[in-house]
């Protein structure tokens, strides 16, 4: 029993002597190195604390038997040591940091100055543009003569508040009109007016209908003979034409609004001036007295009836008419940004040509069933498809959708893979820029905005939104052509300019590649001798 565990011993002392020299005692080593540096804490610079690997070779070469088991370039990389944000090391990139910290937002500032007031002088100094609104006034009522008084019509002052009122009016009694549109029967006026407005020759008309001081006469002179239906009621011969759909922020806002200034300043005069000038003029025997107080009535309640003749009749067209168009736009820079990772990998595979084909194929497909998804959020909140087209309002308003997103997708690949070869953080700022070029001179009308903004008339959002208001609101449908093919223009142009730039983009990688493998060489060589 004592031989063989002497026996066993010997041979595994044997065993520790054949690796002493090849695998030293771990524990040991850290031992020596411990006590090292306790011996050593208070002589230490502050340089050698702050470099634990120097401490360690110090320690190691203090054992030569342990130096040739453990080299110093088998040791592991240690992490640089954390400091203080105001430590004297950090010098250099406190530097570097100020620096950054003011070009970036000198860059963030020259954006928000340059970019940003695009979209808020689309809404600045409207009145100084309000010469470029251009309404129609007509005016069909004639003065009467009532036995031996004269009585001029009641719409004869009308044209005499127009000019202190804002836009370009077009004034025209009932010959004029006639003579101006070609006109044989008088009775064509007022549908000739209300198509001028649906055509969008006009942004509002003023239509006074004949007849109308003769019925305002009829009720005071003759109160007797008239009945409930044929009592004066100025909202018969007073009608404003509009239509809302054309642009929910600034008809009723901004545009009627000088038409309701005017219905204000007309019946100022008429209650102070023409009604008793009137009365003043009639028989004795009909004075205020003897006048009915039903007719008096009438004849005092003075407004206009305002037709809104195509009217934003629901509120959830909000969705596909303004944020709408924003949120398809951005849906095409996520499936690119999306995508990105794949189109990586299949460029490493493919050809050239065919990674072309590969990403236009795959970019026109999925905006094909994106724009399907994106309409179909449309058709579950029940707005109504059918008004211009029927049941193909829905095919219509998703392949207008496809359109728009290919139009502004397209685009946004092109920039992006330029920006993502020079200077990826900057790409929202593209982002950004397109959205509001598009956007200002779509939400609001071009009417009232500086000249500038005709710019977006070439605009895939003001296109796609033209032809989305003659679906949902049934407006005038000679633009769509117009609309349509921008929006394929859009398209051809994109897809055009796409070889180009990934054939830019490749080449730039691959010499901005071979330079760093270049680089990444010559350090190699430098470390090795």
């Amino acid at each position: 029993m004592d031989s063989s565990d002497s026996n066993s011993n010997s041979i595994a002392d044997d065993v520790q002597d054949l690796h002493d020299p090849i695998i030293p005692n771990d524990a040991n080593i850290l031992a020596r190195m411990m006590t090292q540096s306790m011996d050593n804490l208070n002589t230490t610079s502050d340089e050698e604390k702050q470099n634990p690997l120097k401490e360690r070779r110090t320690s190691l070469s203090q054992h030569p038997g342990e130096d040739e088991a453990i080299t110093i370039a088998s040791l592991p990389e240690l992490a640089p040591a954390k400091t203080t944000l105001f430590s004297p090391h950090l010098t250099q990139h406190r530097k570097k940091i100020f620096w950054k910290f003011i070009s970036i937002n000198a860059i963030i500032g020259l954006f928000c100055c340059t970019v940003l007031p695009i979209f808020w002088g689309c809404l600045y100094g409207t009145n100084q543009y309000f010469h470029k609104v251009h309404y129609l006034m007509v005016v069909q009522d004639e003065p009467l003569q009532l036995g031996g008084l004269s009585v001029p019509s009641m719409a004869s002052f009308l044209p005499e508040i127009v000019p202190s009122l804002p836009g370009t009016w077009h004034v025209y009694n009932t010959s004029t009109f006639m003579d101006h549109y070609h006109l044989t029967n008088a009775s064509d006026i007022n549908n000739k007016v209300v198509d001028l407005i649906f055509q969008e020759r006009f942004w509002v008309a003023v239509n006074v209908k004949p007849n109308a001081t003769a019925s305002l006469m009829q009720s005071l002179v003759q109160p007797q003979s008239t009945t409930p239906e044929t009592l004066f009621n100025a909202t018969n011969f007073f009608q404003v034409i509009y239509e809302t759909a054309r642009d929910v922020t600034s008809v009723q806002a901004a545009m009627v609004l000088v038409v309701q200034e005017m219905e204000s300043a007309y019946r100022e005069i008429y209650m102070e001036q023409y009604l008793p000038t009137i009365l003043a003029q009639m028989d004795p025997t009909n004075q205020i007295s003897s006048l009915a107080p039903t007719s008096l009535s009438r004849a005092t309640n003075i407004n206009f009836q305002y037709w809104d003749y195509r009217s934003f009749y629901n509120r959830a067209l909000m969705g596909p008419l303004l944020a709408g168009t924003i949120y398809s736009l951005t849906i095409t820079v996520f499936q690119f940004l999306i995508f990105t990772p794949l189109h990586i990998r299949m460029s490493q595979l493919l050809t050239p040509r065919h990674i072309i084909l590969y990403r236009l194929f795959i970019s026109w497909i999925t905006f094909f069933f994106l724009s399907l998804f994106y309409c179909t959020v449309s058709a579950i909140f029940q707005i109504d498809f059918t008004r211009a087209f029927g049941r193909g309002g829905f095919v219509i308003y998703w392949m207008t959708t496809w359109l728009y997103m290919a139009a502004v997708g397209g685009a946004n690949e092109n920039v992006a893979s330029l920006i993502f070869t020079f200077g990826p953080t900057y790409f929202w700022f593209w982002v950004v820029s397109f959205v509001i070029l598009n956007m200002a001179p779509s939400f609001f009308p071009l009417a009232l905005n500086s000249p500038f903004y005709r710019y977006g008339y070439m605009m895939p959002m003001h296109n796609a939104l033209d032809v989305y208001k003659v679906i949902f609101c049934d407006l005038e449908r000679s633009k769509m052509g117009r609309n349509y093919g921008i929006l394929v223009a859009w398209i051809v142009l994109n897809t055009c300019l796409f070889p180009f730039i990934m054939k830019f983009v490749g080449k730039t990688l691959q010499e901005r590649a071979a330079k760093e493998a270049e680089a990444a060489k010559a350090q190699a060589q430098k470390k090795a001798s």
